[in-house]
């Protein structure tokens, strides 16, 4: 036969051998398949960021004056409804080319807003009708889709004739003038993540392409008989390899296109992406078009290295390979050398060095787990039967198994130190502003500042008022807050007693009786003012308005002589006294109409319940990826317990025949199983520690080790062992018969 004819049979072969052949070919399509949808996501990840840095610098405003540019006064505000954050962005232009923000043609007009269309579905499915009079003005359109930074992202775009002390810009797009730390430990976090999922998909790939082995070797000894040489052996089980591939990848293909869908339903903390994201380079595509059908050939090549094919049967030959231990050390090396000197974060070197390190360390488990099991087991002696045919089936091959589970592993350890950094952020997140749970603070400016803070305190059921107003001073060069309240409000905001109107409270030693000091406020106005009195320690409690405000000074209203307080921003903290679930919405209605002259922050335990559990969801995906990833590790394996089964059926059928009962035969396999998967789970989580440790040092403070998750993990890997164990007893049992010993 000529190539193509061998390649045609292969073909026919892989479609056409009956019902084992399509059983086959469904599994195999599913299982690279779902590589394929995962490797396609992942090669989407330089969309992802360059789509993201976009609009990004599409948002942000240049404040350098432009010639011929009317400026545009802007103001950002943020209103929450039900735990879930709007922007408000008013804005007021000065000409008629003042610029306009993206994904409008137009600015709106004085009592108009635009809505981000999240933003007009929430208001439009809104039925307690709290939500609309949060809106300083009448909806007059929508932003355009995909120019938000996230689809989800609740945007308002507020016009405004009042505003007066906004940010005067000249254009929209401009680099970031910060850098997002928690944007970046997110970006880590899912760099480091794609290494965990790709390993073990490339893992699953190669396995795939070994379903139905004995099947085949027995086609192809049916070849060898009817006259077919080892080279067209060859090319027909690439073709049959070819045709599972291709059928992968069009199932893959489909799948990341239903993903690329959905995807703006999906969102973890506050990042988002749009269908347009995920769209990897044609470079790329190209590449896992052609390495898929590549791995899953030359897999299916590798499987029969050791395999002679003859018309009579087929013969497997085993040597134990000799490895080194010099190169497997090179990437750990190189990983530790990455990530143990403290780059810092201001560089690119800083921010990639640890990740690039991370990911070597992980990659350092395949590579150095078939080593370190072969030196465990040739020193381990005695035990049980079943424990020593385990042992003695590893020290013959303790490459094959120690290949799968180092693909667990790898697994493992990225789950392990990523679920560690993001519950240590969880934690973080739920101690701050324990402090002032239950509490509103209502912050207004302006000349509207008293009526605004009269509309929160007759909101029925508002209770514990604490009220201050706020100005600044120069003192040495840094701006220190000054507070002035009543006796009530400091002895309810510090350590003070017998409070008297007339007292200067100061964290010493700011100043004395009879300094004076240069007071401004919110308009910019300077006062002068001389201390009265001698001022008293000051004393802040962790839940008073005070230590909000961070206040350095209190004085009280009778020590205020000849100071005008008419242009002070003031701050009001209240309690909800009626149990009312919706009393802070009615707060922050009550001081709607007055734009961006007021403000409302809740501290009640909803919301920091809501921070936490944002960390929680992405906890949740993570380990259910892992968990899931873990599954198809756990099918990998199942392939290989199947292929020993079949590789060992007349050894299995001799040991029974010589008295061993089929319960130790399948003890041994547990132990075969397992050994592997308990020396690799220790390795996984010291490196997964170590990762959570370098994450720590580059975005939190203190380093938290999730051991329920590792012990979660643990055991899910430990029941797919049992599972993958029990699922080959059916098997083991066929094969430990006499039957087995027959030659064909």
């Amino acid at each position: 036969m000529t190539g193509r004819e061998d390649l045609m049979l292969g073909f026919r072969l892989a479609v056409g051998g009956g019902r084992g052949s399509i059983v086959r070919l469904v599994l195999s399509a599913a299982g690279i398949g779902l590589a394929v949808a995962i490797l396609l996501t992942g090669a989407s990840a330089g969309t992802i960021k360059e789509n993201r840095d976009q609009r990004t610098f599409d948002s942000y405003v240049q404040s350098e004056p432009l010639p011929g540019v009317a400026p545009l006064f802007y103001d950002a505000t943020t209103t929450d409804f039900r735990g879930q954050a709007i922007a408000l962005l008013h804005l007021r232009p000065t000409g008629p080319n003042s610029p306009i923000p993206p994904g409008v043609d137009r600015l709106p007009a004085p009592g108009e807003v635009f809505l981000s269309p999240k933003l007009d579905e929430l208001v439009t499915s809104d039925t307690s009708g709290l939500l609309r009079p949060r809106l300083p003005g009448k909806p007059a359109g929508l932003i355009a889709a995909e120019t938000t930074l996230n689809p989800n992202d609740l945007i308002a775009y507020v016009g405004t004739d009042t505003l007066q002390n906004g940010i005067k810009i000249y254009g929209f797009g401009a680099e970031p003038g910060y850098d997002d730390v928690l944007e970046n430990g997110i970006m880590m976090l899912l760099l480091v993540g794609l290494v965990v999922l790709l390993t073990p998909v490339f893992i699953f790939i190669g396995t795939t392409s070994r379903l139905g082995g004995s099947t085949r070797d027995r086609r192809l000894a049916a070849l060898r008989l009817a006259g077919s040489s080892i080279r067209q052996l060859r090319r027909i089980t690439a073709a049959e390899s070819l045709v599972g591939a291709a059928a992968g990848l069009v199932v893959g293909a489909a799948l990341f296109l239903l993903f690329r869908g959905a995807v703006t339903n999906f969102q973890v903390l506050r990042f988002g992406l749009y269908p347009k994201d995920l769209t990897p380079p044609w470079p790329l595509v190209v590449l896992i078009v052609l390495v898929v059908p590549a791995l899953a050939v030359l897999t299916a090549w590798f499987a029969q290295r050791h395999t002679i094919v003859e018309p009579l049967g087929v013969v497997r030959e085993t040597a134990p390979p000799k490895r080194r231990l010099w190169w497997r050390l090179l990437p750990i090396l190189a990983g530790i050398a990455l990530v143990v000197p403290d780059f810092g974060m201001a560089s690119e070197v800083g921010r990639t060095a640890p990740i690039a390190g991370s990911v070597l360390l992980m990659l350092g488990i395949p590579a150095l787990l078939p080593w370190l099991l072969e030196r465990v087991v040739s020193r381990v002696k005695g035990g049980s039967p079943s424990f020593q045919l385990a042992i003695r089936r590893l020290q013959s091959d303790s490459g094959t198994p120690s290949r799968v589970v180092a693909g667990v592993c790898v697994v493992l350890a990225g789950a392990i130190g990523l679920q560690s950094l993001i519950a240590g952020q969880a934690v973080h997140q739920g101690d701050y502003r324990d402090t002032m749970a239950g509490r509103m603070i209502v912050h207004a400016e302006g000349p509207t500042a008293e009526q605004a803070v009269a509309a929160a305190r007759a909101v029925p059921g508002a209770a514990d008022f604490q009220a201050m107003r706020s100005m600044y001073f120069d003192q040495s060069g840094a701006l220190v807050s000054f507070g002035v309240a009543d006796c009530a409000t400091i002895e309810a905001s510090t350590g003070a007693t017998d409070c008297h109107d007339g007292d200067v409270f100061a964290k010493a030693p700011s100043f004395h009786k009879g300094q004076s000091v240069t007071l401004t406020d919110m308009a910019k106005r300077t006062q002068s003012w001389t201390v009265p009195a001698t001022p008293r320690t000051l004393d802040l409690k962790p839940s008073g308005l005070a230590v909000y405000l961070g206040v350095h000074v209190l004085a009280t209203p009778a020590a205020m002589a000849g100071v005008d307080l008419a242009a002070a921003s003031v701050s009001v903290s209240l309690r909800d006294g009626t149990a009312n679930p919706d009393f802070v919405e009615l707060v922050r209605n009550s001081v709607a109409p007055f734009g961006w002259q007021a403000s409302v922050t809740a501290y009640n335990q909803k919301r920091i319940t809501d921070e936490v559990q944002m960390f929680g969801d992405m906890r949740s995906i993570l380990l259910g990826g892992a968990l899931f990833v873990l599954l198809l590790a756990g099918v990998s394996l199942l392939v290989l317990a199947q292929e020993q089964v079949r590789e060992r059926r007349r050894a299995l059928g001799a040991l029974s025949a010589t008295g061993v009962p089929v319960r130790v035969i399948l003890r041994s396999l547990l132990w075969q199983n397992g050994i592997p998967l308990l020396l690799g789970i220790v390795i996984a989580t010291a490196t997964g520690i170590g990762i959570a440790a370098v994450g720590k040092r580059m975005f939190w403070s203190a380093l938290y080790i999730d051991w329920a998750a590792v012990g979660v993990l643990a055991v899910a890997t430990i029941a797919v062992v049992l599972l993958v164990t029990a699922s080959t007893w059916p098997f083991v049992r066929s094969a430990a018969k006499a039957e087995s010993l027959r030659t064909e």
